[in-house]
């Protein structure tokens, strides 16, 4: 009786912990989005190039690795990989060897149907570029270290969900237990994974037939450098911080957002703003023309370029030494 006892209880533990893993699953992906902060990683692949070599007679090349761990998918051409921290001619290439594009598209991350995560894609860029090889042009004395940079420039986009609340009685819903949903509320964002996120959306009355969000565009990912999209990163200070923002409610009636340079009045409404220190406040207001009780999604996109940088060292030792 007491074997029959215990392998009953064992059954049971068993049983109980199916059921929290299964929990668990659940709650990994409830979203729809892999999350993170951060778009294209770049690395140097480890001893390309070498920490040392000879100033005479020794060729080498250096790999870079880009991984996306974001959820855009760049479109082929979309990244560009600088190499930079030395003379080129010292080296025995072309200024054009030190850069190079992506050659195909580079998908994201993503979940699949189970809701189990996919890794995105990585590349490996090989410079020089044209491939020949890099080679110390003339003898020194001593030794000397360069400090060896690789930029990668390339478009992203930024995903978010959130849902309003639509009442019949928008003024008369303050206050009341038994509403559908909470107008004047934070709302949840479910957000993709990217270095510049949608956060702190929030929701309230504006009038009869009005309700009106307020969202902050923030720099989520601390080392990179956001550009207007389509300029390549290019150093202009008019051309920084810059990002495209669509809002998309899915109701007719008027749209109206501040913050936003170029915007319709229309959803979907689409324009750009420029972050200050890394963040943007957007405040929009939608007219409701025949109010209702529901709930409505929300789709929210930023459009933007972005550069990463990864640095090494290499040291150049005379050969006699």
């Amino acid at each position: 009786m007491k074997k029959i006892l215990l392998i009953l209880f064992i059954v049971f533990l068993l049983a109980l912990s199916g059921c929290n893993n299964s929990e668990e699953q659940t709650t990994k992906s409830s979203s729809q989005f892999v999350g993170g902060k951060e778009g294209l990683q770049i690395d140097f692949v480890g001893g390309t190039p070498p920490t040392e070599i000879l100033d005479q007679g020794q060729t080498f090349g250096a790999s870079i690795k880009l991984t996306n761990v974001g959820e855009y998918d760049i479109p082929a051409a979309k990244a560009k990989v600088t190499l930079s921290g030395f003379a080129s001619g010292d080296f025995g290439v072309s200024e054009g060897a030190l850069v190079q594009e992506t050659q195909e598209e580079m998908m994201g991350a993503s979940r699949d149907g189970t809701g189990k995560s996919i890794d995105g894609a990585i590349l490996t860029l090989d410079f020089p570029a044209d491939g020949s090889a890099f080679a110390h042009q003339k003898a020194i004395a001593g030794s000397v270290t360069y400090n060896i940079k690789a930029d990668v420039c390339y478009e992203y986009e930024s995903y978010a969900n959130s849902k309003l609340c639509i009442l019949k009685d928008i003024l008369g819903s303050k206050g009341k237990t038994d509403n559908l949903c909470e107008i004047n509320a934070d709302k949840v964002v479910d957000s993709s994974g990217a270095p510049v996120q949608i956060t702190n959306f929030r929701e309230s009355v504006a009038s009869s037939n009005k309700i009106s969000f307020v969202f902050n565009v923030k720099k989520v990912e601390t080392t990179g450098t956001i550009y207007e999209k389509g300029t390549n990163c290019e150093e202009d200070f008019n051309k920084r911080n810059k990002v495209i923002v669509t809002v998309d409610t899915g109701i007719p009636g008027t749209l109206s957002c501040s913050g936003l340079q170029g915007a319709g009045t229309s959803s979907p409404l689409k324009g750009s703003t420029t972050l200050l220190n890394g963040e943007r406040e957007i405040r929009c207001t939608q007219t409701i023309d025949n109010p209702s009780d529901y709930e409505k999604l929300i789709e929210l996109s930023l459009e933007y370029d972005y550069r990463n940088t990864a640095e090494t060292k290499v040291t150049v030792k005379h050969l006699g030494d």
